[in-house]
């Protein structure tokens, strides 16, 4: 069964990705990094790179008609349509895309969401949608936590 894992009332969304996907990673995980447009995909490779200066997260931007890259842990990209994705690999979604409408579903999709009202109501948008399409979803209120 495909999983969904929410973060919710994150205050800082760009850092607490970076810290999600180092997390991923040293857990043995490879991640896909799905965000909004190329602008938002160049923004998270600056931060990857210097969200923690004493560490290397290995990652790389595949950008859309391009093949993808097989051996980096992270992959950041954007795209009109889903890419198929290489067994195992965990979907971080940084866009406004429901990856439970990918086919075939992800076995793991990470959600992070602000604090504003219009995050949360999004939120609750997508928490349906998976539920819909039958992942097991689990939560993490993140206030106070950051």
């Amino acid at each position: 069964m495909p999983q969904a894992t929410f973060y919710t009332h994150v205050s800082d969304c760009h850092l607490f990705a970076c810290r999600l996907t180092a997390r991923a990673v040293q857990s043995g995980s490879r991640v896909l990094v799905w965000t909004e447009d190329g602008e938002a995909a160049e923004k998270l490779n600056l931060d990857l790179w210097s969200y923690e200066p004493t560490a290397f997260l290995p990652h790389e931007i595949w950008y859309p008609n391009q093949p993808q890259p097989e051996d980096a842990p992270v992959l950041v990209t954007f795209g009109q349509t889903f890419p198929a994705l290489q067994p195992g690999r965990v979907v971080l979604n940084l866009s406004p895309d429901f990856w439970c409408d990918a086919v075939p579903p992800p076995e793991r999709v990470l959600e992070i969401v602000g604090t504003g009202l219009e995050d949360l109501d999004e939120a609750r948008k997508r928490f349906s949608a998976y539920k819909r399409q039958g992942f097991d979803i689990t939560h993490h209120n993140r206030q106070g936590k950051d």
